[in-house]
């Protein structure tokens, strides 16, 4: 049974939502209304009481302030013989696994002048709920019409019929998920002319200098280790962006001194984020049939250490397949930065790093003989945003360019 979250109609059938948001017209791109529209929702995030227990939401509202949002626009300049449209009706099939993440594509399309409708998902979320109720009250303050008819935010069970409905009505279908739920929703019809942007299973891994690790003083190693827990521990280790390999680069005596003392200052912090008996149960489940299914690989760290750390001799995308998260971290010792490359495939995404300069990071891209790899971000930005994800800028795909003749 479909289930409408938001709409200015909330009590209407869904293919009446259709008919009225297809009927709306597109607004120009970065328009007064939309900037209002999302300078109010980020501030009114700000105030939600919510916010102590899920930072993740400060960290949306930042993203879209005013300055951000005109640096995104800045991105969107044509030369002369090009004008920018939106790109129309946006069907956004939102992840299970981080709850907000719908909102950054949604608002980046709200912002691009788009219609937009995004089904959720149905599990219980404290910060979707929050969310959502910040368009109910702007719509009952009379506030922000203009954007909020041309938005619909739904939810139902996985239903072909419904996704198809939906699909044959947009003009883009931007889809995050698993790879299972990728393949489903790609088998299922979209309009002849719409994109697809599809989000699939990714992998983070991190990368240590052990000589750098090893010069910091204690003040500096706290605040490697707080970046660290941000980026691991955040959201149950979920997010395609979490590091779930660590890799410690230097000479023998340099890495297990650096390793020591960095799991001694991460376990000293990492308290501060709850671990549920579930994830212990979950983390250790996974340890045996890792070291089941992988010859070399043992404990790092006592079974009930959190994070929990297995050593490996090699990790690549099929023993972080076999992770599901909830703090359990593979460490593996390299030589030099350059021997990581072999051990990334395509669905390795994000690699966080501490100590290397851009030349070694450089060098490291070069002997890539795959799809690997599409950001670098220092510890602690893992789980940060960004319009070009995956290889993609999104503002590509929520607009589109109309050439126009030369003077």
């Amino acid at each position: 049974m479909t289930r409408i979250l938001f709409s200015v109609d909330g009590t209407a059938p869904l293919d009446a939502q259709l008919a009225r948001i297809a009927a709306l017209a597109p607004l120009p791109p970065f328009s007064a209304q939309a900037r209002a529209f999302v300078t109010d929702f980020a501030r009114r995030v700000f105030a939600l009481p919510v916010l102590r227990d899920h930072p993740e939401l400060a960290t949306l509202a930042h993203w879209f302030r005013p300055a951000a949002q005109e640096h995104l626009s800045r991105r969107l300049q044509s030369p002369a013989n090009e004008h920018l449209l939106a790109r129309g009706l946006v069907f956004h099939l939102a992840p299970a696994n981080v709850d907000v993440l719908f909102a950054y594509a949604w608002l980046m399309s709200v912002l691009a002048g788009n219609r937009n409708v995004a089904r959720l998902s149905q599990k219980p979320s404290a910060q979707r709920e929050a969310l959502v109720s910040i368009l109910h009250a702007m719509q009952a303050e009379g506030l922000h019409d203009d954007i909020l008819q041309r938005s619909v935010l739904l939810t139902y069970p996985h239903d072909d019929a419904t996704t198809t409905l939906l699909s044959r009505q947009c003009h883009a279908r931007i889809i995050w998920g698993g790879d299972a739920t990728v393949a489903k929703i790609r088998s299922l019809p979209l309009a002849p002319l719409a994109l697809e942007l599809a989000f699939p299973d990714r992998f983070g891994v991190a990368a240590i200098d052990a000589a750098t690790l090893a010069a910091s003083d204690d003040a500096e190693l706290g605040q490697l280790a707080h970046r660290f827990i941000n980026d691991v521990l955040w959201f149950g280790q979920q997010a395609c962006s979490s590091p779930r390999t660590l890799y410690w680069v230097g000479t023998a005596d340099t890495v297990e001194a650096a390793r020591a003392r960095f799991w001694a200052a991460v376990r000293a912090q990492s308290g501060q984020v709850a671990d549920e008996p579930a994830a212990l149960m979950a983390r250790v489940t996974d340890a045996h049939l890792m070291a089941a299914l992988a010859p070399g690989l043992h404990a790092g760290s006592a079974l009930g250490s959190y994070p929990l750390t297995l050593d490996a001799g090699r990790a690549d995308g099929r023993l972080r397949e076999l992770q599901s998260g909830h703090g359990l971290v593979v460490d593996v010792r390299l030589g030099s930065l350059v021997e990581l490359a072999p051990q990334l495939d395509d669905r390795d995404q994000t690699l966080v790093q501490h100590g290397f300069s851009r030349e070694a990071l450089v060098a490291l891209l070069d002997q890539l003989g795959n799809r690997a790899l599409d950001r670098i971000v220092p510890f602690g930005r893992a789980l940060d945003f960004h319009p070009v994800w995956d290889g993609t800028d999104l503002l590509d795909v929520l607009t589109r360019k109309i050439t126009l003749p030369g003077n």
